[in-house]
């Protein structure tokens, strides 16, 4: 099983494949085919399966139901039923939220299912209408959807990390004193040496070590690194 799996890695290497990627395609091709025998004898539907199963974990697909605050009643419930990765989402009232959080109107943190009035004598009936209707749809989908469509993705389903490069691990800043200028959302598991890559190919060539924002510890170029891990990098 183990060198099938490394085989379907070096095969589809081109296209994004990892070995876990590869595992976790080969486990669930496992679960719908018991009878393993090897794999020069499996027919056409048995490739099939696999070929199935290795493009949902390679090139999952996520269903974004925008304007779904428009949604007549039981159309999102029958969505879940029918779409295994389906999000309900409402991109208009985020940015509507959003401004007026700018014009400071509001206070709202994305992701929320409400949001709290900071000047409202200041209001027009209009704007009090607007976003005593925003509130509603919040309220009905339990946020905009936006936030959870993002959270869902990239780190349960997609398994990525967020690290934090910076050039001072004391201050946790850049050489212009910007606290955490730069986030990357990467892979899980991915390794000092490789984030080093991610910020410049220089980096990457040139590497040293890296010391850890939080514990201040050296760390060499196979450390792997975990979500929220602030960085520095030290290269020649």
């Amino acid at each position: 099983v183990k060198g099938f799996v490394q085989f379907l890695q070096e095969r589809l290497s081109g296209l994004g494949a990892t070995d876990a990627i590869c595992q976790r395609s080969f486990d669930a091709f496992a679960q719908q085919h018991q009878d393993m025998t090897s794999p020069w004898d499996w027919s056409d539907s048995v490739l099939t399966i696999l070929a199935s199963s290795i493009r949902k974990n390679l090139f999952p697909i996520f269903v974004a139901g925008n304007k779904a605050d428009l949604a007549p009643e039981g159309v999102l419930e029958h969505l879940h039923g029918v779409l295994p990765h389906f999000i309900p989402c409402s991109a208009e009232t985020e940015l509507a939220l959003r401004q007026a959080g700018k014009a400071g109107f509001i206070e709202y943190k994305s992701g929320y299912s409400s949001f709290e009035l900071k000047d409202e004598q200041s209001m027009n009936e209009a704007q009090k209408k607007g976003l005593a209707v925003l509130a509603e749809r919040v309220k009905k989908l339990d946020g905009t959807g936006l936030m959870k469509l993002l959270d869902y993705v990239l780190f349960d389903e997609l398994d990525r990390i967020v690290v934090y490069p910076v050039q001072d691990e004391s201050q946790w800043t850049d050489g212009d004193g910007n606290v955490l200028p730069d986030a990357f959302v990467v892979q899980n598991g991915i390794q000092a040496k490789q984030v080093a890559y991610k910020v410049h190919s220089d980096l990457g060539d040139g590497f040293i070590k890296g010391v850890d924002g939080r514990t201040r510890r050296i760390v060499g170029a196979e450390h792997e690194l975990s979500d929220g891990d602030v960085l520095r990098i030290h290269s020649k």
